[in-house]
């Protein structure tokens, strides 16, 4: 078998390869070809293509599994790359921890532990750059922020959009998290060993760096937001890098803007301002400041 082979397009399977792997109890010999194991191939595939050869199938765009070599991230979305005769756009590569491709370009490869567990919930992560961030929005209550309620508070608060957790929560419908006012975040971040071990909040220039490794400002907009969205207004993401911006609008006493605008806070501080990046319809990706009792959402990035 190839290695194109071995590189299948994914076309259908509905749940996260290494889940899978792990429910049906399969083990995969260091150093195997995806033709070596024939109970991995049965647990990940419905059934197989021609010769023999399973078409493995759409990995839910929401898992993120990725590759890389000694080198960081290398795998993904695109592989022409590697492989520039081969159809392999938008989808993901599929190889054996521990296989050695290097006379196809690929090197020693092996998964990326995509997840991470922050207050009790298993966020998906994303490595770019060499930098690895929460895929998904914070969805954490924690003790000394408020949830809900109105008015544009001082003192640490979050809210879910509409105050409709079932809709807007992580485990809700739109998966958009909890917007937070800069108290909230400050608090989070200046206790970051006890409520985040192992994250922070990103600063201004960490977002900057985040823009910068998938072209710059100018494309980051399209190439992070979040693809596919059929709730949202002309949203245009095509989620590259599966970092999954999504249209979470915000809050400044009433909520606005779910659906066509996404916000971020940074925990860099501008007078009685803080600094944050917001997404629109459009290509970019924004920088601004804004009063801190403003309701936005936050990603977390992994300590170096």
């Amino acid at each position: 078998m190839s290695i194109a082979s071995e590189i299948t397009r994914l076309q259908g399977v509905k749940s996260d390869i290494l889940q899978a792997i792990s429910d049906k109890g399969v083990e995969v010999p260091s150093g195997s070809k995806l033709d070596d194991c024939p109970d991995l191939i049965a647990s990940i595939s419905g059934g197989g293509g021609g010769g023999g050869v399973p078409y493995l199938k759409n990995i839910m765009p929401t898992t993120g599994v990725k590759v890389v070599d000694e080198s960081g991230y290398i795998g993904g979305d695109f592989l022409g790359v590697y492989y520039p005769s081969t159809n392999y756009y938008n989808n993901f590569a599929v190889v054996i921890p521990g296989a050695d491709y290097s006379a196809s370009g690929l090197g020693s490869v092996t998964f990326v532990d995509t997840t991470t567990t922050i207050g009790g919930r298993v966020y998906r992560t994303v490595t770019i750059g060499g930098v690895t961030w929460l895929a998904e929005n914070l969805d954490y209550k924690f003790s000394g922020c408020g949830i809900g309620g109105g008015g544009t508070p001082t003192t640490p608060n979050a809210w879910y959009y509409n105050n409709d957790e079932a809709t807007y929560g992580i485990d809700g419908v739109r998966k958009c998290g909890l917007l937070y006012n800069w108290y909230a975040v400050k608090l989070l971040n200046d206790n970051r060993s006890d409520l985040i071990p192992g994250w922070h909040v990103p600063t201004n220039d960490e977002w900057t760096a985040l823009a910068n490794a998938v072209g710059g400002t100018g494309v980051a907009g399209t190439r992070l937001k979040a693809a596919n969205v059929d709730w949202a207004t002309s949203w245009g993401g095509t989620d590259d890098y599966g970092f999954g911006v999504l249209p979470a609008g915000y809050y400044d006493g009433s909520f606005s803007l779910v659906g066509s605008y996404a916000y971020f806070w940074t925990i860099t501080e501008s007078g009685d301002s803080a600094y944050l990046r917001y997404f629109g319809t459009g290509a970019t990706m924004f920088q601004n400041t804004y009063s801190k009792y403003h309701g936005f959402s936050v990603r977390l990035v992994k300590d170096s």
